[in-house]
């Protein structure tokens, strides 16, 4: 039996893709809402989701919120899609491929060293005016700046084993299956360049944020995620790498706030030189890549039965 998606063309699948994104994150939304009101007694969850947090319980409530959202939104889409386009989801998401540990490690070092290098980008992204019809981005980014110094406020261990598994751990799966595993793996196998489609995944993916002054930065983190997908032919390097990203900024606020560094490394600004050096053995770290790839296909093959099948 065709999977029911499979005979839409690839225009229909991307805007049915979205759309059962969008519905998915209404459903789980309410039932994140409501289980959080429930654990905590709270007597309504408006305000939390707003970011006003009037105590410890309510960051908790909305770390829960977030944890149970950022699952169902992004990973049960992509595995509910992947079903419906393919018939299973690991195959097609490239859950069985495991890259080598030497090649994982290149990435996670990548991430490190780029942060000098996306911290530039983030200085030039805030140097470009934001358009008055976009004002609301601004506001949305200060406030949702507010709510990760909120979250990110604890001093304990249990807190930072609950943070990096919200902030780090969840969205680097999740994100990953959505915008790497499904909407890239579909575009680069409807047959578009990955010239193309990696820039244009990366492009989603920085928008998806909503956060005006980072966008470049976003944008290149998320173009690099997919370029490690396309030549590991594995989810699981992209997923690594991007934990790595999201786990520095909690461990670097973590040593901040025990006062192990002197400066909250958001706030800080890297001499161009060293800007140039991380540039530069991140270009060193492309050419290992590329020497060490191990490429997916992305086609379609014809299977005996005359339907469809994507590898």
């Amino acid at each position: 039996m065709t999977p029911p998606f499979k005979r839409y063309p690839l225009p229909v699948r991307i805007l049915l893709l979205f759309s059962l994104f969008l519905f998915n994150m209404g459903v789980v939304s309410f039932i994140a809402m409501f289980l959080a009101q429930k654990i905590f007694n709270l007597e309504n969850t408006q305000s939390i989701i707003e970011g006003t947090f009037t105590g410890a319980n309510d960051i908790n409530a909305f770390l829960l919120i977030q944890g149970i959202t950022s699952l169902g939104g992004f990973v049960l889409t992509a595995m509910m899609f992947a079903v419906l386009e393919s018939g299973e989801f690991k195959k097609y998401l490239r859950l069985k491929t495991l890259p080598s540990p030497k090649v994982i490690a290149l990435a996670m070092l990548s991430i490190v060293v780029a942060q000098f290098f996306i911290e530039y980008l983030v200085e030039i992204n805030q140097k470009i005016a934001v358009p008055a019809s976009l004002s609301f981005l601004t506001d949305y980014q200060k406030k949702a700046e507010e709510i990760t110094n909120a979250m990110m406020n604890f001093k304990d261990l249990g807190h930072l084993f609950f943070v990096s598994i919200v902030v780090a751990l969840i969205p680097a799966v999740g994100e990953e299956f959505f915008f790497r595993g499904l909407l890239l793996g579909d575009l680069l196998k409807g047959k578009i360049h990955p010239a193309i489609a990696i820039p244009v995944t990366g492009l989603v993916f920085a928008l998806s944020h909503l956060e005006f002054d980072n966008t470049i930065a976003i944008w290149a983190l998320g173009s690099f995620l997919g370029y490690l997908y396309y030549v590991s032919g594995s989810l699981w390097l992209p997923i690594a790498a991007h934990f790595t990203n999201n786990f520095l900024a909690v461990l670097m606020k973590y040593c901040f706030n025990l006062g192990l560094i002197s400066e909250d490394m958001a706030n800080a600004k890297t001499p161009l030189y060293i800007t140039v050096v991380s540039l530069a053995i991140f270009v060193m770290f492309i050419f290992l890549f590329n020497k060490w790839k191990n490429p997916a296909t992305f086609v379609e093959v014809e299977v005996s039965n005359n339907e469809t099948t994507t590898i």
